[in-house]
């Protein structure tokens, strides 16, 4: 097996480029440089941030205002096919780093939240949509079907990550625990009211997985929002989010951070032996695992519309 030693890893609290995939992705290659400067092998995006997360979702979904974000929604989203994500690829490579960025990203008439993981050569490893939009965001993004949820194995570890509250899905960590993970993308938006559950299952998820997890979180507010679109009907709190970032180790203790109330990149190494340390008290799929009483049945056989058989 061989030795991996001591990485820095990055979790980039800055605002998005709302609707704006172009804007978003030279905004993520500067990140991506700057977090190669402060010594990053690893770059973790918040979630959605190629080209904003839907805080609008929150609107009557009859609104004016919320019609005119939806469509702005559908017209920034990206096709996982296109060039949108070749700058964040490119500077990868040119930084020889793994990036984890997401984006909405269209698929005919459905937008999905995907996440992908791009490594130092700045090619796409793959890539994950969410499985189960939360509350009001299933106005706006469909369901993933769990065939695209993996781990990757590279240089910096067994590599994988989930979507905002897919990590209170227990059997989706248990799965990539089932995987072997080692390093954790956790990606959020930026809202305050749901800072304290990311506090608990950020955590959790790191002892619980014995791996590491670097969490992004972003900084907006409303007047950071898309230009000409109309004025807002809601609260203006809607929009005021405030980051939160940080990177925790297997042993469910904060390396850094969390961080609140600035743009900046939130760093901390990573040292994989510690995980032989947690793992000793607690490995969920292995010593500490009773198969005979409980297991997980997952498919993961892609769930296709339509299915043509010639």
């Amino acid at each position: 097996m061989r030795k991996i030693e001591p990485y820095i890893a990055a979790a980039v609290q800055w605002t998005p480029c709302v609707h704006d995939p172009k804007a978003g992705a030279q905004k993520a290659a500067q990140a991506v440089a700057e977090a190669a400067g402060l010594g990053a092998k690893l770059v973790v995006f918040p979630e959605v941030f190629l080209n904003g997360y839907p805080y609008f979702s929150g609107l009557p979904g009859a609104s004016p205002e919320f019609q005119a974000w939806l469509q702005a929604l559908h017209t920034g989203a990206i096709d996982r096919n296109s060039d949108a994500l070749q700058p964040v690829m490119d500077a990868a490579a040119k930084h020889g780093a793994h990036v984890v960025i997401s984006a909405n990203e269209k698929a005919g008439g459905t937008i999905y939240n995907t996440q992908f993981d791009i490594g130092p050569d700045g090619r796409l490893l793959g890539s994950h949509r969410k499985l189960m939009p939360t509350l009001q965001e299933r106005l706006v993004w469909g369901q993933g079907d769990g065939s695209d949820l993996t781990v990757y194995d590279t240089p910096l570890g067994k590599l994988g990550g989930l979507l905002c509250f897919e990590h209170h899905m227990a059997p989706a960590r248990y799965a990539l625990n089932g995987l072997g993970i080692q390093v954790h993308a956790a990606q959020w938006p930026g809202f305050p009211f749901i800072t304290d559950i990311i506090d608990v299952v950020t955590r959790q998820t790191a002892f619980e997985n014995g791996c590491f997890v670097i969490s992004a979180r972003e900084i907006m507010t409303q007047g950071q929002i898309m230009p000409g679109m109309p004025p807002s009907e809601c609260d203006p709190m809607q929009y005021a989010m405030n980051g939160g970032s940080a990177i925790i180790g297997p042993d469910g203790r904060y390396l850094a951070g969390p961080v609140f109330g600035e743009e900046t990149i939130v760093t901390a190494e990573i040292d994989l032996d510690q995980i032989t340390r947690t793992k000793a008290w607690f490995d969920g799929t292995g010593h500490y695992s009773r198969p005979d009483v409980f297991q997980l049945r997952w498919d993961r056989r892609p769930k296709l519309p339509l299915d043509i058989v010639e």
